[in-house]
Parts: structure tokens; C-alpha cells; sequence
């Protein structure tokens, strides 16, 4: 059985040396469509930013990628020493099978396929994190039909 030392990935204080590679944010959608507001509660959007959390939402209501609306932050979690688009991928591809698939027109009008959207309840994300800090979540796979995180069948 391998062991995973996860290192400063979210450590709480940063050690010396270490640095600042952004942050993973947690938002949920204040859109007035009522397709999107029957997902409250259960819809979330998973991003990631190397600058402030508050810049990168700033203009939501503006862009395809946050639903062309408004957003609410529902939780941050900074990250130091690792390569942000890895993580991001990584997230992506644990969530995947959650993800929201829909077609927003941009105000330009074009078509755009926002792929940060997933059906996970806030919990389930913020237990996935901590399972990618501990590195458990290599047992773990994300099952949509409870909501939840469940570990991995033993291959036999």
C-alpha cells in the first residue's frame, strides 16, 4: 500500500519558504433562471485562482463561465507549492460524473459550455478536500446518487 504525504498543500500556516500558488473556490450561483435556482443547495461551482477570490467573481453577472449571474463564495481554500492546473484537473475528473452540463449564451451570443459546474453538495466537496489533504482520496470515488463520497470497491 503506497502512503501519500500531501506536503503544504493546504497547510492552515504557510512554512517558510513556501509559496502562495492561489487559491481552490467554492461559489453557488445566485442566478434568477428557474432551471438553475431548483439546483440551490446542490450546484456549486469548483475554480481556481492565483489572484483574490473577491477579483475573479467581481464581474460573474458578465460571464458565461459563472452562469451569466451573480455568485455567492461559499468557501475558499489556499494552496501553496503545487501546480494549480493539475489540482484543478484532478478535481474536475472526481467530480465528472456530477458535472452540470448546459449551453449559456454569452452576451455576445455565443454558445459556451461552462465545465466548472458540478450537482455536489457544499459537504461533499469540502470532505473530498480533506480527503486530497490526507490523501484518502485515492480510495474514494464521488457517487451522485447519494450525494456522497464512498470508497472505492477493492478490485478482486
Amino acid at each position: 500500500r503506497l502512503s501519500c504525504d500531501a506536503g503544504p498543500l493546504f497547510d492552515e500556516v504557510p512554512q517558510e519558504g513556501d509559496t502562495q500558488t492561489g487559491m481552490i473556490y467554492v461559489v453557488k450561483s445566485l442566478s434568477r433562471d428557474p432551471e438553475i435556482r431548483k439546483l440551490d443547495g446542490l450546484l456549486h461551482k469548483i475554480g481556481f485562482t492565483s489572484g483574490k477570490m473577491e477579483v475573479r467573481i467581481q464581474n460573474a453577472k458578465d460571464d458565461p463561465t459563472f452562469l451569466m449571474a451573480s455568485v455567492h463564495p461559499v468557501a475558499t481554500y489556499t494552496l501553496y507549492n503545487i501546480n494549480k492546473v493539475k489540482l484543478e484537473h484532478l478535481l474536475h475528473s472526481f467530480f465528472a460524473k456530477a458535472r452540470l452540463e448546459i449551453d449559456i449564451t454569452d452576451r455576445f451570443g455565443k454558445k459556451i459550455k461552462p465545465r466548472e459546474w458540478f450537482l455536489v453538495p457544499q459537504e461533499t466537496i469540502a470532505e473530498a478536500i480533506s480527503r486530497l489533504k490526507d490523501g484518502s482520496i485515492v480510495d474514494h470515488e464521488y457517487d451522485p446518487d447519494s450525494g456522497k463520497l464512498r470508497r472505492r470497491e477493492e478490485a478482486s
